[in-house]
């Protein structure tokens, strides 16, 4: 059985993602700020048993936490086939209202610990076997430039570069890593960062006139880490209904 490991697993696209690959027959291991309420939170919506995942403790700013990540997990998975790096976060502010400590605390959750994270996931598992996939994902944000994201934009930017340069240097040894650029979704992070107004303005400007589904990234999520999408390397895939 292939092994998943989703960070930011405990809503929204993460927690979407850990469901559907249980669906598939997927083995998920959720890296979570705090496994205990992650379990409790699946346990009351699902009937879904402890035996069929994992849980694993990632807190992004914690600088500990990310630089023994590796090695704690290397303490309950000799496997890891795929890795999604969903965990992020996002403040909104006027461009010229927009602080340092703003820039740098998003480059810190939303880049460099997603970074570190991917690096010692390739070290520690995908090397060896020369084999295992990437998705990152990013937003629709760090292609469109909106406004009042300044430094979130900026971070997920960065995170979608710094993931196409390794699909570059990795994908001799087979590795594919690949990144998604969702729209707006409905999940708490949208609706605690978005207005109602925003929200019903942004999407009478889209192709498809509606918000998108944590499902529905969830399904493109998979789709990258099968075989189906053995070929596809390096790429941005917006699933944005059509900006």
């Amino acid at each position: 059985m292939n092994n998943i490991l989703i960070t930011g697993a405990s809503s929204g696209i993460g927690l979407q993602t850990f469901l559907k690959a249980i669906q598939q027959s997927i083995h998920p291991i959720a890296a979570v700020r705090d496994p205990e309420k992650f379990i409790s939170r699946v346990s009351a919506i699902t009937n879904i048993s402890k035996n069929q995942f994992q849980t694993i403790k990632l807190d992004l700013r914690d600088d500990n936490s990310v630089e023994t990540f590796a090695q704690r997990l290397k303490q309950q998975s000799n496997s890891i086939d795929h890795l999604v790096l969903n965990a992020g976060f996002i403040k909104t502010s006027p461009a010229l209202m927009t602080t340092s400590d703003s820039i740098i605390d998003h480059l810190k959750v939303n880049y460099i610990s997603n970074i570190t994270i991917a690096q010692s996931i390739v070290k520690s598992y995908y090397l060896r076997k020369k084999k295992g996939s990437i998705v990152a994902i990013s937003s629709s944000a760090a292609i469109d430039a909106n406004s009042g994201r300044l430094a979130y934009a900026a971070s997920k930017a960065a995170f979608s570069t710094a993931i196409r340069v390794m699909s570059r240097e990795l994908g001799r040894v087979n590795i594919r890593c690949n990144v998604i650029a969702p729209g707006l979704t409905d999940t708490d992070l949208m609706r605690n960062s978005t207005d109602d107004n925003q929200i019903d303005i942004f999407t009478q400007t889209l192709s498809l006139g509606r918000v998108g589904t944590p499902t529905e990234i969830a399904d493109v999520i998979l789709y990258l880490c099968s075989d189906n999408a053995s070929y596809i390397t390096g790429q941005v895939i917006s699933v944005d209904g059509g900006i």
